[in-house]
């Protein structure tokens, strides 16, 4: 009996966890822009095409402009989701930059063992307009997905490279890659249906072959052995703490989305 409870509780860990991982911080918008547009871009935290947890707000969210300049944006709820809209004014890669609310797990919460750990969520959307000038704007925190390939006129076939860093320093990882719309269904919920491709680097650098056209997600996941203290912005749905309340924790889990379009 005792096994038979313990596997159960490490079934449920595990399930817990492939939930969470399963998930994507990342945006929708037009796969064209143009200048001068009101473009809305809908933000979203789940698995492909809509939002499976609702997003009430990001403490980061800003526009970065092909020339640098950082602008916050403006969001109001929509489909469990924010909505934003921004106006191009210049060509070049606009990049949305985002940060969720930092949340901890523990697995003595569920019954088992491990790293008490800090989890963070990072994501950017590359939105180039008519050029890709601009596309590898870096502010060096957190961690960052830095392509290496301008975003502009992507294609299926083509090669996509980019680098992680972990506070401007390059980071081993595993990575994942899902397409979350296609071209003709972009008013469509399209669930994610697989994984597009997976794998590790071991000094972040990530080279994928992009397989088929659409809006495409690369996610990209960290463990940093850091000890900390971290103080709570919320109280844990789960009850397991409340805001205010100063937590230790052995490791940080920072995962990091890039969005980008890729066309036929």
């Amino acid at each position: 009996m005792i096994i038979m409870k313990g596997i159960a509780l490490l079934s449920m860990l595990m399930a817990l966890l492939a939930i969470a991982s399963a998930h994507s911080l990342y945006a929708e918008f037009a796969e064209k822009p143009t200048l001068q547009s009101d473009m809305k871009v809908w933000i979203a935290y789940g698995h492909g095409g809509e939002a499976d947890s609702e997003l009430l707000d990001l403490p980061v969210a800003r526009l970065i402009s092909p020339e640098g300049k950082i602008a916050d944006l403006v969001l109001e709820p929509y489909k469990s989701g924010l909505l934003g809209r921004i106006s191009p004014g210049e060509k070049g890669c606009y990049i949305l930059d985002l940060q969720a609310e930092s949340t901890l797990f523990d697995p003595m919460w569920y019954g088992s063992s491990g790293n008490r750990n800090l989890v963070e969520k990072y994501a950017r959307a590359l939105i180039p307009v008519q050029s890709g000038r601009g596309f590898d704007w870096s502010d060096g925190k957190g961690l960052e997905i830095v392509p290496e390939t301008d975003p502009y006129g992507l294609k299926s076939g083509d090669e996509f490279k980019a680098k992680a860093f972990w506070n401007k320093k390059p980071i081993a990882g595993s990575y994942s890659a899902i397409v979350t719309r296609i071209p003709e269904d972009i008013l469509v919920v399209q669930h994610a249906e697989k994984t597009e491709m997976e794998g590790s680097s071991p000094d972040g650098s990530l080279n994928l072959r992009l397989t088929r056209p659409g809006l495409w997600v690369l996610s990209f996941e960290a463990t940093i052995d850091e000890k900390g203290v971290w103080k709570a912005n919320a109280d844990d749905l789960q009850g397991h703490y409340k805001a205010g309340d100063d937590l230790e924790y052995d490791q940080i889990a920072p995962t990091g989305f890039l969005t980008f379009w890729v066309e036929k």
